[in-house]
């Protein structure tokens, strides 16, 4: 088969295409064959070395985290997925013809899904997940402020806090990313680089602020996030931005002030929620309530474009490379 590797950390070194051997199924894994594979911010953040995760990785690897597809078989163990059935899910190893996934991170993707849409919701939806239901505790009445809300994650937050019965808004750099931000369901969407974010805020909820951020960009809006807030309101920490910087400050005394909740996330802590989650987002799915915005589609031998892209920031939704 043919899989996108890693050979040498840092970004200067260039993906490579290559021929890879078949993997197999062990206990408990299934083999996809992979009809789209999404590209995320956390395949550029550990290929170039500075992730905590590239310590883990004995290169060279095959790129790649999120699949969608359909099985080709099932190792020791697996009762519910067989040959031929639509599947999304993790692996480790998704830019590639073939992959293995573990049965505890696939789900069934719905006939009404294209594959690309399957793709892209493996780590996004789980993270946004993450992010709105487990870590931000948003419920019915909440107010929601989403910051990139045109991004992968962004945009299945903006779905998943309707879900949970909240007020949205979203933050966004152009027109067309707000557009998009208003068809999923927000009610606000703010472009940052022509208005005053805190201003609209406040305007839109009276004075109170938001009862939740899912801030995807930490390194340039925690600083602003303190002071949008309402008393008693969550912080949710999904990433410091794609290429930015690890660091991020903020005012103390204005957190202080709310009672305010930084709360940051990782998703090699979310396996214990994992059978709760996908059971949920699985019955979402199958009622069409989320769906996934491809931006762009490329085949796997652009895979270094596709990374090109990802860090230029310009595209909505997700990207996805297609094998």
């Amino acid at each position: 088969m043919k899989a996108v590797f890693v050979k040498a950390f840092g970004l200067e070194n260039p993906l490579a295409v290559e021929e890879a051997p078949d993997p197999k199924p062990g206990t408990g894994q299934v083999l996809v064959r992979v009809r789209a594979a999404g590209v995320n911010p956390l395949e550029v953040s550990i290929r170039s070395g500075k992730h905590p995760r590239a310590k883990m990785m004995k290169l060279p690897y095959i790129c790649g985290t999120d699949v969608a597809g359909e099985v080709e078989a099932v190792g020791e163990g697996v009762k519910d997925f067989k040959a031929g059935d639509r599947v999304w899910g993790r692996s480790e190893g998704a830019y590639a013809e073939r992959a293995l996934v573990p049965v505890g991170q696939t789900g069934r993707l719905p006939d009404a899904i294209p594959f690309a849409e399957g793709a892209s919701l493996a780590i996004p939806l789980l993270t946004a997940w993450n992010a709105v239901v487990i870590k931000g505790e948003a419920g019915p009445g909440d107010v929601v402020l989403v910051q990139g809300g045109a991004g992968g994650v962004g945009h299945m937050a903006i779905q998943l806090a309707r879900q949970m019965g909240c007020r949205v808004f979203a933050t966004a750099s152009t027109k067309e990313k707000a557009d998009l931000c208003l068809r999923l369901g927000a009610e606000a969407a703010i472009r940052y680089k022509e208005e005053d974010l805190a201003s609209r805020v406040m305007a839109l909820t009276g004075g109170r602020g938001v009862d939740v951020i899912v801030e995807t960009t930490a390194s340039d809006n925690l600083g602003q996030d303190v002071n949008l807030v309402a008393v008693n309101g969550r912080i949710v920490l999904v990433g410091t931005g794609t290429g930015k910087g690890p660091e991020g400050s903020f005012n103390v005394a204005a957190a202080l002030g709310r009672d305010a909740r930084l709360i940051a996330l990782s998703a090699a802590n979310l396996a214990p929620h994992l059978p709760e989650a996908m059971r949920r987002l699985g019955h979402m799915l199958a009622a069409g309530a989320i769906r996934a915005h491809v931006g762009k589609e490329l085949p796997l031998a652009k895979a270094e474009e596709a990374h090109r892209i990802l860090l230029s920031g310009g595209f909505l939704g997700k990207i996805v490379l297609v094998p």
